[in-house]
């Protein structure tokens, strides 16, 4: 039975909590940490978990952490944990900055045992997004375009702009799918309200073997969007994340004619949280190589980076107009 502590008790901590918690004939929730004490009580008290009031001796209890605290706390909270000889599942971003997210690849090399750490990129353990992949993973890639869309944010400014919070999702996609560099990046973007993140990004990606990646992320939409198109030399093929369904458009030749046909395929409704926490518990236990680790993570935040800085370089060119939503 493996043994888990939550770090972290913000709203991605109770999501991976109760993922993990619905597997109780492998995992044993253990307890909930975070910095703000009243935070861990009230979220161990929701979820029926013990509230962990240092780290220390928890550590001494578990076999895995699941780090998904602050930004600014999952640098310290994953080096500490791999340092114990825990195995960590961690939400990203993995820093504030890229230079600290590379700091946790020294905490991996100076763990005791050599641990099994993980990035939660939900969708990548998506059924649709699986059966995309499966899809395309023998044909030539040409594009990849993807719409990512929420409603306008009202209340306080989130904690991150719209490209980490969820243009990083279509990042990882699109990088694995390619396994290969970004050559080249442009990106535009705006922020709906003076002095908050950026609430809209385009950003056009080209990568070394000549794929190219259109992507938008938006909170100023009417509703939740989630569609990707992949364009390869023999197909056109759509994945509706919000419907669960792909069409897969093909034109066949045989003796001198061309046929298109239509496939659709319809997924089950699978929760991806809890996909990714039973694959992260089958690495654990088989001591394996986790598909989403360290490395990846930290391409997809230099990437997220690089459009932060041409989405920025746009909005502080000079110009004789600007709106009250100006950048």
């Amino acid at each position: 039975m493996v043994r888990a502590i939550v770090l972290g008790a913000g709203p991605a901590g109770e999501r991976h909590a109760r993922a993990f918690r619905a597997l109780a004939d492998r995992c044993l929730v253990a307890g909930v940490y975070d910095p703000d004490p009243e935070a861990a009580k009230k979220l161990a008290m929701t979820l029926g978990i013990p509230w962990l009031e240092a780290l220390e001796p928890a550590f001494q209890e578990a076999h895995v952490a699941i780090v998904a605290g602050a930004v600014e706390t999952r640098p310290r909270l994953a080096r500490a944990a791999l340092e114990a000889g825990l195995d960590v599942l961690i939400e990203p971003p993995l820093a504030s900055t890229v230079e600290l997210a590379h700091s946790l690849l020294s905490a991996i090399v100076r763990a005791p045992r050599r641990p099994v750490a993980m990035v939660a990129f939900d969708e990548h353990f998506d059924p649709t997004v699986r059966e995309l992949r499966a899809l395309v993973a023998d044909q030539t890639l040409v594009s990849v375009h993807a719409d990512r869309m929420d409603p306008a944010v009202t209340g306080p400014a989130p904690e991150l702009d719209v490209v980490h919070a969820l243009m990083s999702q279509d990042l990882q996609f699109v990088l694995a799918l390619s396994g290969e560099p970004i050559a080249a990046t442009q990106a535009a973007g705006r922020r709906m309200r003076r002095g908050g993140p950026i609430d809209h990004a385009q950003a056009l990606l080209v990568f070394e073997d000549d794929l190219v990646a259109s992507l938008v992320a938006s909170r100023a939409s009417a509703g939740h969007v989630r569609r990707v198109w992949v364009t390869t030399t023999s197909a056109e093929i759509t994945a509706d994340l919000g419907t669960r369904t792909i069409e897969a458009h093909r034109t066949t030749s045989t003796t001198g004619r061309h046929e298109s046909v239509v496939q659709r395929i319809e997924l089950p409704h699978v929760d991806p949280t809890a996909a990714q926490a039973a694959a992260f518990l089958q690495y654990v236990e088989r001591r394996t190589s986790p598909e989403v680790g360290i490395g990846q993570a930290i391409a997809v935040q230099e990437a997220a980076l690089a459009i932060v800085k041409r989405v920025e370089l746009i909005a502080h060119r000079p110009a004789t107009r600007r709106g009250q939503h100006a950048a």
